[in-house]
């Protein structure tokens, strides 16, 4: 069959514009090797870089350490260096379709990791103001003591001493200035222009004559000045934030030292003594509302860590009962195939502590943020009970010991998981509540010094000591059940049971420990 000239031609265009549009592909599939391979390369530049800022930040800032390492250790969770590899090879053989699976897949873990670095830089400035806040309360003690002190002073000393505590007065008000620039500066909020001017005593006459002296002067000339400054004045005030509560506070207190400073030198000890218990409650209003700021820093904070763990949890419990399910369906083929198939058996079982390995990393991860925070030392103490057991049913499954105590550890991993995911859910609902209760919980904060919200409170945690000694119980039970199976055989071999003994009496001594600490307030 001929075509005709005008379909042929075309028809050898279309080839021809094809083979063009084939060749071009063709290059362009011989370059995607390099830049995914220049790609790789850059990402492990990047991990190696984390790695040295870890190192470096140790001694100066180790909580930057912890969470750029934290950051890395999800990097090599993830496996990502070995997946951009994994893509090269993939496109050196035109597997085009899987490399788009795979680059998307590695798009995604990229952003988790960018979405933590973020939460790092929010971290770190987190830790800064913490910081921040808490040095402001300590000067802020420090004025509010010696207020009191010269308050008693007044109270008690006669009336020649009265220019001495005026000097005194004056310093204390010098002190607070201070501390309000702090204040306003942390906050980025404006000063109001009498609480920073000069705090000599004799101030406030020049500034009380000025705008007299100079009213004639500006009324003829300068007319328009008046009606132009506002404008320019009004613009950055609309800017500004307003000042804040501590900030007020602290103007309020300052305002009331000059008055005792007036009073001081006019010889009114009763009225100075009024000033500066008005002064008194100034400051501690000021410091009333840092330690609110601290606890919402502190809320926020574990907030997010509790929010970390519950996902953390959630995905190792639905991966352990997993595990468990298909060990069980393991155990039962295995007991019936036969022994020709058995090399399948292994191979599935292999795969199973390949998966519970991910388990363990991930167990690791979730007691690295528990450690961080500090006050969860039961549910720590639970999850490295639980890690073990996780080592332990690797080690079974590796081995193919697939059977009712490989079973029973497993079960045992997923009752410990259940129970700290109920617990931290828990604790997630009641910093919410306490959120939505920050009013009342405010009444309630004494004069003291603010104590810091537990992660875990001591409820929960009591319930979960008791179900790791449960679980210790049942364990000790079970080996000597199986101790003394093997002193029954002909060549009784205890070496296998010695680490899992010296980890069960570690376990047991670490309960007795934290029970002790509970009982004696250490942990609260």
């Amino acid at each position: 069959m001929f075509l005709e000239p005008p379909v042929r031609d075309m028809f050898q265009r279309f080839i021809f514009l094809g083979l063009i549009a084939a060749f071009a592909l063709s290059l362009q599939a011989q370059e995607l090797p390099d830049k995914q391979r220049s790609l790789a390369g850059r990402f492990a530049q990047l991990e190696q870089i984390l790695l040295r800022l870890a190192e470096t930040s140790e001694a100066s800032n180790p909580r930057q350490a912890t969470l750029l390492r934290k950051a890395l250790l999800e990097s090599k969770d993830k496996l990502l260096v070995q997946r951009f590899e994994t893509l090269v090879n993939t496109l050196e053989r035109r597997q085009f379709s899987d490399a788009i699976t795979g680059q998307a897949s590695i798009e995604q873990d990229l952003l988790l990791l960018l979405q933590l670095l973020e939460s790092v830089d929010r971290d770190i400035s987190r830790e800064r103001e913490k910081a921040a806040i808490q040095e402001m309360l300590r000067e802020l003690e420090e004025i509010l003591q010696n207020e009191r002190i010269l308050r008693n002073q007044t109270q008690q000393q006669d009336l020649q001493n009265l220019p001495a505590m005026e000097r005194e007065q004056r310093d204390i008000r010098m002190q607070a200035q201070a501390l309000l620039e702090n204040i306003a500066e942390h906050e980025g909020t404006p000063l109001r222009n009498e609480t920073s001017e000069p705090s000599d005593s004799q101030d406030s006459q020049p500034q009380d004559s000025q705008p007299q002296d100079s009213q004639p002067q500006d009324s003829q000339p300068q007319d328009s000045q008046p009606q132009d400054s506002q404008p320019q004045d009004s613009q950055p005030q609309q800017q500004q934030r307003e000042p804040s509560p501590s900030q007020q506070a602290m103007e309020r207190a300052i305002e009331r030292m000059r008055e005792v400073e007036e009073r001081l030198r006019e010889a009114e000890r009763e009225g100075a003594i009024e000033e500066q218990e008005e002064a008194i409650a100034e400051l501690q209003r000021v410091r009333e509302e840092l330690e609110k700021i601290l606890r919402q820093l502190r809320e926020e904070e574990l907030m997010q860590t509790l929010e970390k763990l519950e996902a953390r949890f959630k995905r190792m419990l639905q991966q352990e009962q997993g595990i468990r399910a298909q060990t069980e369906r393991l155990m039962n083929e295995a007991a019936g195939e036969l022994a020709a198939d058995q090399r399948q058996i292994k191979i599935r079982a292999d795969r199973l502590g390949v998966e519970q390995q991910s388990v363990i990393e991930d167990a690791e991860a979730a007691l690295m943020l528990l450690r961080e925070d500090g006050t969860a030392q039961a549910m720590v103490e639970s999850l490295l009970q639980a890690r073990f057991d996780m080592m332990e049913a690797k080690k079974r499954l590796e081995q193919t010991m697939l059977d009712a105590i490989t079973l029973h550890i497993e079960d045992a991993i997923i009752d410990a998981l259940q129970e700290m995911l109920e617990a931290i859910q828990q604790a997630i609902e009641e910093a919410r509540e306490r959120q939505e209760n920050e009013d009342n919980q405010e009444e309630q904060q004494g004069e003291g010094a603010m104590a810091e919200e537990p992660l875990i409170q001591i409820l929960a945690e009591l319930r979960m000591i008791r179900s790791m000694q449960r679980r210790v119980n049942e364990r000790t039970t079970r080996y000597d059940d199986e101790i003394k199976r093997v002193l029954e055989g002909p060549d009784p071999d205890l070496s296998p049971f010695k680490q899992a003994v010296e980890e069960l009496a570690r376990q047991q001594n670490r309960i007795s420990r934290i029970l002790h600490e509970i009982r004696i307030g250490r942990i609260r």
